[in-house]
């Protein structure tokens, strides 16, 4: 186990060696590019802040009608350590989150997944948008994330109906 001034030190190191910085600032304009494209094609569907996170995840929270009046959004999440993009349904808070878990537990999901609730777990359901995606082309990886966010958010309609 590392002493916090080691870790930092190790931190420091990863920074200066290995480009850290340089990737975290592709996924940071990629991700900030996408909420300015979503927000300008889907006004009616407004995205919250830019949540940046900790080298753990970067997310984009969308509110779609038929889940926003239920108190349930869509978060577009990029998790820093398994490279993927993830759609996850959430709610306002821990009580809402609960009630719909409980409900969804006796519905088919097909090819969703149901969480296991524990502190920490935000998402209701999670499923991958894009394994390993492709920075290098940010413009098709915007319009993939947000083709299959799509289908997500309309999947997610028709599901806690």
């Amino acid at each position: 186990m590392y002493t916090p001034n080691q870790q930092v030190k190790k931190y420091h190191q990863l920074i200066n060696d290995e480009n850290l910085e340089q990737a975290y600032c592709i996924i940071m304009s990629t991700m900030s590019q996408l909420k300015v494209t979503w927000d300008t094609r889907y006004p009616e569907m407004p995205s919250g802040s830019l949540y940046q996170g900790f080298l753990d995840m970067t997310f984009i929270s969308v509110k779609p009608a038929g889940l926003s009046d239920l108190d349930l959004k869509v978060s577009i999440v990029y998790l820093h350590q398994r490279n993927s993009f993830e759609g996850w349904l959430v709610a306002r808070n821990r009580k809402i989150q609960s009630d719909i878990h409980q409900k969804l537990q006796s519905q088919p999901l097909g090819k969703y997944n149901l969480t296991v609730l524990a502190p920490g777990v935000d998402a209701i359901i999670d499923t991958v948008l894009i394994q390993h995606p492709d920075f290098d082309d940010p413009a098709s990886l915007i319009e993939e994330v947000i083709k299959n966010s799509l289908n997500f958010i309309s999947d997610m309609q028709k599901l806690v109906r």
